[in-house]
């Protein structure tokens, strides 16, 4: 890519910066039975998620959701999969990445912070947006441009129950820079 077709490129992906690519309202309320399955896969034994009447006379005096959960109750599931995600500005970023020969991708972290534990019949609400892209990186992967979207949870009264950030590299194969 010439210099030119590069700044042309980075002035359309900067442009996605504060964008919203997505937002969802659980379909379920937070359940002692989601708790309960979450907590068996993981291996959580804790009291507090798991036996109401221990939970209600425990420290926090009722049972709670796992603060890992907080991104489970908008979940797609695997008909994604198969049907795609719908499209949005990430999405969109993404294609026009692959079109110019960015098309490799790889997560790189994650972080969660969590501003209150999430209680049986609360309703989550999810809010996610492109908070911010890198000037192009060459990787040991190859050359392309980390990005991260930030997802802000909220209750079913919009009260902030916590926050994920999400940090992906999108990048051109080393392979192919060199075709």
């Amino acid at each position: 890519m010439s210099t030119e077709d590069i700044a042309a490129l980075e002035e359309k992906i900067y442009a996605y910066v504060g964008r919203e690519c997505g937002s969802a309202t659980a379909k379920d309320p937070v359940n002692k039975i989601m708790i309960r399955h979450w907590c068996e896969v993981m291996g959580n034994t804790c009291p507090d998620h798991l036996d109401e009447e221990a939970a209600a006379v425990g420290s926090r005096g009722t049972l709670v959701a796992p603060a890992t959960m907080m991104f489970v109750w908008n979940q797609t599931g695997y008909a994604v999969a198969s049907t795609g995600r719908p499209k949005d500005p990430q999405v969109e970023m993404i294609e026009m990445l692959d079109a110019h020969g960015y098309n490799g991708i790889v997560a790189t972290d994650t972080t969660q912070e969590y501003l209150r534990e999430l209680r049986l019949g609360d309703v989550i609400s999810q809010r996610t947006v492109i908070d911010n892209i890198s000037p192009r990186k060459t990787t040991g992967l190859g050359e392309g441009y980390f990005y991260e979207t930030v997802t802000a949870f909220t209750d079913q009264n919009g009260e902030p129950v916590g926050r994920q950030t999400f940090k992906v590299l999108k990048f051109r194969p080393a392979q192919q820079d060199q075709a």
